[in-house]
């Protein structure tokens, strides 16, 4: 994983058109007001917050506030919690948010104040102006440098590598002179649905193109199949609640991770999937034998993006493989829906189903920022201390797992 420090090495980082929309701050006024606020105060803003979410550089559905307001509203509200938020004035008032960037504040010194990613959360893009982001971004590196002691940095997780965010952190840090640094890189599985002219069964083998027509009739001969679609009203609420049962009925409810394990965590699952159904934002796709479902898959929308947020199958049903069979309708359908251009799979690297079906990857990065132009160094302390505490954590988890076994 590189490691970047300076100007100098941001060929491969920058790109030129995010170059261009950046700001000497020194020849212009400044238009805007930053102000830190608590999640109550960013309440009284939640229309301004929607608003600027839908005209973002880079859209981020998990931190507008259908998903992030149900997520602090039922779960949990993570200590040191604020919201930066940056303001177009007029009359030197408030006039339009144009940035809302969730930080969660050091807790010692030389860490980095941390963008915040909620646990079900699985893009960490913040909602900056897309046609403003760049000015905007030196205004929020400009207060943390003012507030944030001798060695402040910004610390980024899960920004897709070729997204417009990605790029014009680069270009900044570079025009700047800013040292940025890599934490970490991963990829996941992703469907491009610009490619109309091909079915999700030309991705598998035709071995395995025939086992699941075997697979398929066998499940018929059990009861009538059916695959649908629920995206409002009274059909959508039913399948959130089947969702929850079947997953609650599989291995993650003999985890405890199941969302139905949590009374907290099933409520805010309930809200956010309604209130995005409210915008027609979320479609649960569903396949049943008979009377009863079998697997269920939850798609959030974004723009011409999509999230494949959750799944779950009926372990009673597993020898048919339900869970891979309603994927393959669902991705059919999604090749077919023109308002789509992309669907990242939310999957861990490698996942045994997805990346067999979806073959594109969509390569993501952990990065982190100094706000000042001599904090390279402790730049490069704090990379090396996140990369020991998860290699820690890590192993960690790798001891849990043999133990479980």
């Amino acid at each position: 994983m590189a490691q970047l420090d300076g100007q100098a090495d941001y060929s491969a980082w920058a790109d030129e058109d995010a170059m261009t929309g950046l700001v000497d701050p020194a020849t212009v006024s400044n238009p805007f007001l930053v102000e830190t606020i608590s999640l109550e105060r960013l309440r009284r803003h939640e229309s301004e917050w929607a608003d600027l979410a839908g005209r973002a550089l880079e859209r981020n559905v998990f931190i507008e506030p259908s998903f992030a307001l149900a997520f602090l509203q039922h779960v949990r509200r993570p200590r040191n919690l604020l919201f930066l938020l940056v303001w177009r004035k007029a009359n030197d008032a408030p006039d339009r948010l144009m940035a809302l960037w969730p930080l969660v504040a050091p807790g010692a010194p030389e860490t980095p104040y941390e963008t915040w990613r909620h646990e079900y959360c699985c893009l960490g893009a913040p909602l900056l102006d897309g046609v403003e982001a760049a000015a905007c971004l030196d205004a929020i590196v400009s207060h943390l440098r003012a507030e944030g002691g001798a060695s402040p940095m910004l610390s980024l997780g899960l920004i897709r590598r070729r997204g417009p965010l990605f790029s014009l952190v680069a270009a900044f840090a570079a025009q700047a002179g800013l040292a940025i640094a890599s934490v970490a890189q991963t990829k996941r599985a992703a469907l491009d649905a610009t490619e109309t002219d091909r079915v999700a069964a030309d991705s598998i083998s035709s071995k395995k193109r025939k086992e699941l027509r075997r697979l398929l009739r066998r499940l018929h001969e059990t009861g009538d199949i059916s695959f649908g679609i629920a995206d409002e009203g009274e059909a959508l609420s039913q399948h959130i609640e089947s969702f929850l049962a079947l997953e609650a009925k599989g291995w993650k409810g003999r985890r405890g991770g199941a969302l139905l394990a949590r009374p907290e965590r099933a409520a805010f699952a309930r809200a956010m999937l309604r209130g995005l159904a409210h915008h027609a934002r979320c479609r649960i796709y569903w396949l049943a034998c008979g009377e009863r479902v079998i697997a269920s898959n939850i798609l959030l929308l974004d723009g011409d993006k999509a999230y494949f947020w959750k799944t779950a199958y009926d372990e009673d049903f597993a020898a048919f493989s339900p869970g891979v069979l309603l994927t393959l309708h669902m991705t059919d359908a999604l090749l077919r829906d023109p308002r789509l251009s992309r669907i990242d799979s939310c999957a861990v690297p490698n996942h045994p189903m997805i990346d067999h079906v979806w073959r594109d990857q969509e390569p993501f990065a952990d990065i982190m920022l100094a706000c000042r132009p001599a904090a390279g160094a402790a730049l490069r302390g704090a990379v090396r201390r996140e990369r020991f505490r998860r290699w820690l954590r890590d192993q960690a988890k790798s001891l849990l797992s043999k133990a479980r076994r």
